[in-house]
C-alpha cells in the first residue's frame, strides 16, 4: 500500500500536476494521522482493559481479607466484652466478707482478667496495594479514602493491646505472685493444667485479695484500658464493613461493564 502512494505521487509530480499533489499530500497527512489516533485509542482501550482487570483482581482480594479481618474483629470484640464483664463482677466482689465468695469463682475471675485480647489482623493484601501503589487503579474515591485508612486503624488497635500487655506485666503477674497461689489457678484452668498438677504447700485462700485496695484499682484500671480498646475495635469494625460494601459493589460494577 505504502508503495503505491509512493508511485501515485511519483507519477503526479512528472506530470506537474502541483495541485492534485497537494491535495494527495494532504490526504496522505489526513490519513497518517488518523491511523495513529487509532492506534492510540486502541492502545488506550488496552491499557483501561488491563487496568480494569487488574483493579478487580485486587477488589476480589481485598472483599476476601476485609471478610477474613471482620470475623476476627468481632471475636476480639466478644473476648473484649467478656473480659469488661468479668472485670465488673470482680469489682463487685471487694469487700471485708471475702469468705463469703465462692472460692472457684474468685479464681476463674483472676484468671480471666489476666488475659488480654488480641486481634488476629490480615493484611498482605492491603500492604501490597498501598506499598505498589496498585490500590490508585480502583475508580471509587471514597473507598480509596477508607483502604488509606485501615492500617492507621490497626495501629491504634495494637497501641491499645500492647497498653493492655503492658499493664499486665508491670502490675498484675508481679503482684500476683506475692498475693495469691498461681498454680492453684493454673492446676483447674490452664491448657496444661495436668502436667502442672496441684500444689503440694499449705493451700492459700485467693479470695484475700479480694481486701486489697491496690488490686481493686488493678481491676478498675483493666476496665478502663479494656473500654479504650473496645472503643477501636468497633471503628474497625465499622469502617471495614463500609470497606467491604464499597467493595462488593465496585467488583459488580466492573463485571458488568
Amino acid at each position: 500500500m505504502i508503495k503505491r502512494f509512493r508511485n501515485i505521487r511519483k507519477t503526479l509530480l512528472k506530470e506537474e500536476k502541483t495541485t492534485k499533489y497537494l491535495k494527495y499530500a494532504i490526504g496522505e497527512i489526513i490519513l497518517v494521522v488518523i491511523g495513529i489516533l487509532i492506534a492510540l485509542q486502541v492502545n488506550n482501550w488496552n491499557v483501561a482493559r488491563n487496568e480494569n482487570k487488574t483493579s478487580l483482581s485486587l477488589m476480589i482480594r481485598l472483599l476476601s481479607e476485609s471478610k477474613q479481618n471482620l470475623n476476627e474483629v468481632s471475636k476480639s470484640i466478644d473476648e473484649n466484652n467478656k473480659g469488661m464483664d468479668d472485670c465488673e463482677q470482680m469489682l463487685q466482689l471487694f469487700g471485708a466478707n471475702y469468705q463469703d465468695k465462692n472460692i472457684r469463682s474468685v479464681d476463674t475471675l483472676i484468671y480471666s482478667v489476666l488475659g488480654v485480647p488480641k486481634f488476629n489482623y490480615k493484611s498482605s493484601t492491603i500492604n501490597e496495594a498501598l506499598n505498589s501503589g496498585t490500590v490508585s487503579l480502583i475508580a471509587s474515591d471514597s473507598l480509596r479514602d477508607l483502604l488509606y485508612q485501615i492500617p492507621s486503624l490497626y495501629s491504634e488497635i495494637n497501641w491499645a493491646e500492647e497498653n493492655i500487655d503492658e499493664d499486665s506485666e508491670i502490675n498484675f503477674f508481679p503482684y500476683l505472685y506475692n498475693k495469691i497461689s498461681m498454680r492453684q489457678m493454673d492446676a483447674t484452668y490452664a491448657p496444661i493444667k495436668d502436667r502442672i498438677g496441684k500444689s503440694q504447700l499449705d493451700i492459700t485462700d485467693n479470695r484475700i485479695i479480694l481486701t486489697d485496695r491496690k488490686f481493686e484499682n488493678m481491676i478498675d484500671n483493666k476496665m478502663f484500658l479494656l473500654n479504650n480498646l473496645l472503643r477501636r475495635y468497633q471503628n474497625f469494625y465499622n469502617l471495614n464493613k463500609e470497606v467491604i460494601s464499597l467493595l462488593e459493589t465496585q467488583i459488580n460494577k466492573l463485571k458488568n461493564d
